[in-house]
């Protein structure tokens, strides 16, 4: 892989920090016991989830966009669900386990699935002269 490349790996990362860091503002914003306010909270959120959507529209500029798609949501769905676990407190349990083992398995297959896509050709005029 070139180096050029991890670029574009190392923007899809910070696209699914950003999303798991503003979704769980979101949340810690709206509780009472909260150090910001909910409308200080949004407002970071708002920030965070479109730093989020920058990464991730840098991302695809070399990346498949199905690749690109399923990890930013695999991974972000996996994050997020292990912050609410260990952050929030929120239920955890063996049939979450295996959901996440599941989205994980499935980012894996659209990786290996998608081929790395050839430069386009410009089309070739038909007809003749």
């Amino acid at each position: 892989m070139s180096t050029t490349r991890y670029y574009y790996w190392l923007c899809l990362a910070g696209s699914i920090l950003f999303e798991v860091a503003g979704t769980s503002v979101m949340k810690l914003s709206q509780s009472p016991s909260s150090v910001v306010g909910p409308a200080a909270g949004m407002a970071v959120m708002y920030l965070l989830l479109a730093l989020s959507y920058i990464c991730l529209a840098k991302a695809v500029v070399k990346l498949p966009l199905g690749v690109a798609y399923a990890f930013w949501e695999g991974f972000g769905l996996l994050l997020i669900t292990l912050v609410s676990a260990l952050v929030l407190q929120e239920r955890f349990d063996g049939t979450r386990l295996v959901a996440l083992g599941l989205v994980f398995g499935g980012v894996l297959l659209v990786h290996h699935g998608t081929g790395s896509s050839p430069e386009p050709v410009a089309p070739v005029a038909k007809g003749g002269a």
